[in-house]
């Protein structure tokens, strides 16, 4: 959940707080498994849940849009450059994710599950084109980043050397754009043959699914762009982003919950608008979260440690440590209170020991990748 390089060497306490807030909304949303609530507190976490990944999602393509954008305009930008950006990348989140797939394959045997489907999980197409297996089913959000920007990076590659006289703005535009577009393609194809009538079964196979949802990760990168492009323009104008954004987002709600559009009877927004919809509105609160200082060290130094170990969070908290703690305690039968205390406890878990995954494995790792792979970006 986290990329530590950003925009500028500069961190900005807006984004860290977008990151931090993401993490904090998809913890609170898998607590649901400990509560099985119906109510409107149970609709609330499958929401959060939701909105959390779409955060983490976007975020991430702005950041890394960005990057890669300043990559390309480099005059000799080539295949070395796009495999020293893949191999960033992919050093930036494979060795922690190895690691947890390792650990969750062995747990998996310990316990008779099945592991056969485990190689595509070291690929990263455990849910390329089909809804991703049982085991480790929060991982789909990974592959829906790193093959967004893997294939960006191929096709800038592929346009550079076909198109030598043409302008690098022009060439970078085309290609996330051509990517954006293609996605659509692929969303309108799946609306017209499909019969989804569930919307579980529309998380499964639609908002799950990497070759449905790369265009939310490249809206981000798109929005990167722009603002490496427009960076004055865009913060001058941010409380306009901002209320346009509150405009996009109003307009989902009462598409949902006042005009009722359902998988019953308008398939299309559901299947084709909505989270590109909600991807865009995103990103219209950058600018001010850009713009936004921290209100004090003390709350500066929380948010810092939670953006720290956001991404050892989301590689532990659910299939690991919830589902041991589930395995090993009936909660069935606890009484509110201790349903808290057991909430409490899969909470302090899993910081204590993202805490140590992050201090002891990534961090070294990373501070080895941003030591030995540098990119040519200015």
């Amino acid at each position: 959940m986290n990329d530590r390089k950003q925009i500028s060497a500069k961190r900005f306490f807006g984004l860290d707080f977008l990151r931090a807030l993401s993490i904090s909304l998809l913890l609170f949303s898998h607590s649901s498994w400990i509560y099985n609530s119906t109510s409107l507190f149970g609709r609330m976490q499958d929401a959060s849940g939701f909105l959390g990944v779409e955060l983490f999602i976007v975020l991430s393509g702005f950041l890394i849009g960005g990057i890669l954008y300043k990559q390309f305009l480099h005059e000799n930008y080539g295949i070395k450059d796009a495999y020293l950006f893949v191999s960033r990348r992919l050093m930036r989140v494979l060795p922690s994710y190895y690691l947890v797939v390792s650990i969750l394959t062995i747990v998996y045997m310990i316990f008779g599950f099945s592991v056969s489907q485990v190689w595509k999980y070291l690929l990263l197409i455990q849910n390329f084109a089909f809804p991703i297996p049982a085991f480790f089913p929060e991982s789909w959000s990974l592959p829906v980043k790193e093959m967004g920007y893997i294939l960006a990076v191929f096709l800038l590659v592929v346009s550079v050397k076909l198109f030598t006289k043409t302008s690098r703005k022009v060439l970078f535009l085309s290609v996330i754009i051509g990517l954006i577009l293609l996605t659509f393609g692929a969303k309108t194809y799946y609306n017209i043959h499909s019969e989804n009538l569930d919307l579980k079964q529309w998380s499964f196979s639609i908002r799950s699914v990497v070759i449905y949802r790369i265009d939310s990760v490249l809206i981000g990168v798109l929005f990167g762009y722009s603002y490496h492009n427009y960076k004055e323009f865009i913060m001058s104008k941010r409380k306009l982003f901002l209320a346009f954004g509150i405009i996009l987002l109003a307009l989902l709600f009462l598409c949902i919950a006042v005009f009722k559009l359902r998988l019953t009877n308008a398939s299309w927004f559901w299947n084709i608008l909505c989270l590109p919809l909600l991807s865009l509105s995103i990103c219209m609160f950058l600018p001010i979260l850009l713009n936004w200082k921290t209100p004090s060290e003390r709350i500066g130094n929380l948010i810092t440690f939670i953006c720290n170990i956001s991404y050892s969070v989301y590689l532990l908290h659910y299939s690991l440590v919830l589902f041991l703690l589930k395995y090993f305690i009936n909660t069935s039968n606890f009484s509110l209170w201790q349903l808290h205390i057991f909430t409490i406890l899969y909470v302090s878990i899993t910081v204590v020991l993202s805490y140590l995954l992050y201090t002891f494995f990534e961090k070294p790792i990373n501070e080895y990748r941003a030591k030995n792979f540098k990119l040519n970006d200015k």
